[in-house]
């Protein structure tokens, strides 16, 4: 390098002594790929120019990555991406702890998004389009409100030109500006009959026994957030239900690279298009490589090279417009080289193992029945279905704890790689010699044991795809408050953890556990069965939470000032408004209880207007909190005659009357109705409130 400046150095000197021009400037491109800019200087004072040499090193083209159809639904995909593109998840296990947490938040911030660490849609569709050319966002800019700020400046002795500065930020109140709200509902097709359901996503953390609460009081039709199966983070929420659409789309084409798929609708171009995995269960979003529209036809093709081998079936499309376009007809396409895909039914969980980690031996053990815990404590779950498990000879000798090669009747009793369960202990077989065998000893975190003679022997003869029949479970726990809450599982043989954070002080029982098998080719469905105790305990599995939690008490709400008298909670009183207005909403008479609510649901009542023909219903938006603050926006950006579920989007020629507020908490939910009551989910009892006027609140929408 300093042989390439020496070079340039030599010429400037020849050049000078050659008189050039004050104004040339010359560009001189070297062997080494290194460009050099020279910029010509003046000084006003002297006359004199002086010509600087900068260099700029010439960088290749980045070559683009595709992820379009990488599942960031599975945990160890998105630990890989996030390794490869250099954000540091660690050692991709499969667990989303802290470190995969961090990871997420690092390339959300990096990517512009709100770095919450949670992988929800806008993170995956962040990820599947990811080239990893692209280059770091300063800011992340909330979606809430665009405020532009101008800064003057005053004069002063030395002339300064500023440049026009905008600046985004949060407003103190919440105002909906997003088509799709962070919690309400989603949309799908039942896995067990093939109908069009809608699943309430709310609070969620899939890493705590108590992070999803299992509500009672859902709208109808709607089903809490496992009770389709794995659900797909890419599915868009919405403010209603849905329902299924007159439209049909079916499979209209398939090669051995490429499916063409064909909606007879509307002719949209925004439908997202769900699939149903080979030996799973899940719903997963395919990108289309290209999507063609004319009069009322949408035909889209996919690229299935890269997908996951086996026969995948085809579920339904959706554009986010309350309705759902169920499949028909050809249904199913296969990507080669795969096995029979037929599963084996299954009657019930045969076995459940639930254990804790002893922090101080690093070891596990059973919980026992009424174990206490604190919420910095954890348990590990495993479950297995009835008909994967082959009795084997019990055992003959007694099997020590320090064991490592057991001795059972025959040498028929066992093969390598088989999974046995010796009481309530599993252990994966990892040679043989004669009846005597190595094993990995509490295999899937389960406790290592002393085992007597005459102990049950079970095996589970492989781990394979297609030999495994629970491919997802979900287990619900309450506690004798009335809160229910519910933790996804996954597939059976696999180690489940969970934490104990947001566990309020109390005793929890295991109330149900359902598992869904995967899909056997030529079928629509899957089987889907649940084993439930309401009245003591399934599997006689409780717990109790003593220690670093909280009583919980729910919110409320009071009416007026203490001092001053006025009312604390205001809202528009019969306002008419137009495209372009807004309304308020300040609910400040609300007051927390021992856990800060996380969103909520704002209900209106849909009396048509004087002379209107239209019928009576009922309009809701969701809405996160923000700044710890009630006070809600609703924007009025469209007017339409027809039914609309957006926040945005408000139909004409309707009264809407204030209904209730329902505050969902990390726990559960409460509804505070302008009738003067309040609706308890975990309960059937019913308080009242003072708020007297909040029947009140109305607005009417006209289109001029």
């Amino acid at each position: 390098m300093i042989k390439t400046y020496f070079k340039y150095i030599i010429l400037f000197i020849l050049v000078s002594f050659c008189g050039l021009n004050q104004n040339d400037i010359q560009t001189i491109v070297d062997t080494n790929n290194e460009k050099i800019e020279e910029v010509t200087t003046t000084s006003l004072n002297t006359g004199t120019t002086t010509t600087t040499s900068t260099p700029t090193t010439t960088i290749p083209a980045c070559i683009p990555d595709s992820n379009v159809n990488i599942d960031f639904e599975n945990i160890l995909n998105i630990q890989k991406f996030l390794n490869k593109y250099g954000f540091e998840a660690g050692e991709p296990d499969g667990y989303f702890g802290q470190e995969s947490a961090d990871a997420v938040r690092r390339f959300q911030a990096f990517a512009g998004l709100n770095p919450d660490g949670d992988v929800g849609p806008k993170t995956i569709e962040k990820m599947q389009s990811w080239t990893g050319c692209e280059e770091q966002v300063d800011v992340y800019i909330s979606e809430t409100i665009d405020t532009t700020t101008t800064t003057v400046v005053p004069d002063t002795t030395t002339t300064t030109v500023v440049s026009d500065t905008t600046t985004t930020t949060v407003a103190s109140q919440n105002v909906s500006n997003n088509e799709n709200p962070i919690y309400g509902i989603i949309p799908s097709v039942s896995l067990t009959n093939n109908e069009v359901i809608s699943l309430f996503r709310g609070v969620n953390n899939a890493s705590s026994v108590c992070g999803t609460p299992y509500l009672n009081k859902l709208d109808p039709g709607v089903l809490n957030l496992y009770q389709n199966g794995s659900v797909s983070p890419s599915l868009l929420t919405m403010n209603n239900t849905y329902t299924q659409s007159p439209h049909t789309t079916e499979i209209v084409s398939e090669s051995s690279s490429e499916i063409k798929v064909k909606i007879f609708g509307d002719g949209a171009t925004n439908y997202n298009f769900y699939f149903i995995e080979p030996f799973t269960s899940n719903l997963k979003k395919l990108n289309a490589s290209n999507i063609l529209t004319s009069l009322n036809l949408t035909e889209a093709t996919f690229q299935i090279d890269n997908l996951t081998p086996g026969v995948w079936f085809y579920s339904f499309a959706e554009s986010n417009n309350g309705t759902v376009v169920k499949s028909s007809g050809d249904r199913e396409f296969l990507v080669p080289n795969t096995t029979v895909q037929n599963v084996n039914s299954h009657n019930e969980v045969s076995k459940l193992i639930i254990t804790s980690k002893n922090n101080s031996t690093s070891s596990f053990t059973n919980v026992f029945s009424g174990q206490a815990f604190s919420t910095n404590d954890s348990i590990n779950i495993v479950y297995v279905t009835d008909q994967i498990l082959d009795n084997r000879l019990n055992t003959t000798t007694v099997i020590n704890s320090s064991d490592t090669t057991i001795l059972l009747k025959n040498e028929n009793q066992a093969f390598v790689d088989e999974i046995l369960l010796v009481g309530s202990e599993l252990m994966k077989v990892i040679n043989k010699d004669g009846n005597n065998f190595t094993v990995e000893r509490g295999y899937l975190n389960s406790e290592i044991k002393t085992h007597d003679i005459d102990v049950q022997v079970k095996a589970v003869k492989n781990l394979e795809k297609n030999t495994l029949i629970s491919n997802f479970a979900y287990a619900i726990f309450r506690n004798e408050k009335g809160h229910r809450f519910q933790i996804p599982l996954g597939p059976e043989l696999s180690s489940n953890i969970f934490n104990f954070n947001n566990c309020n002080y109390d005793r929890y029982s295991l109330e149900e556990v359902t598992t869904f098998s995967w899909r056997s080719s030529g079928s629509s469905t899957v089987t889907s069965k649940s084993s439930i105790n309401k009245v003591t305990a399934l599997f006689d599995k409780t717990f109790v939470i003593n220690s670093k939690g909280k009583n919980y008490t729910p919110p409320t709400i009071n009416s007026t000032d203490q001092i001053s008298g006025e009312f604390l909670n205001k809202g528009p009183k019969n306002l008419t408004v137009g495209k372009g207005n807004s309304v308020t909403f300040n609910f400040q008479g609300i007051v927390d209880g021992s856990s800060e609510a996380k969103f909520v649901k704002l209900k209106f009542q849909l009396i048509p207007d004087t002379g209107s023909s239209k019928k009576t219903k009922y309009k809701n938006i969701y809405l996160p909190l923000e700044n710890e603050s009630y006070t809600f926006t609703l924007n009025i950006s469209e007017i339409i005659s027809s039914e609309s579920y957006s926040s945005q989007i408000w139909e004409d020629d309707y009264k809407y009357i204030f209904e209730s507020i329902t505050l969902y908490d990390s726990s559960s939910s409460v509804e505070i109705k302008n009738n003067g009551k309040i609706i308890y989910d975990y309960n059937s009892i019913q308080d009242d409130h003072g708020v007297y006027y909040l029947d009140q609140f109305s607005f009417v929408i006209k289109k001029s």
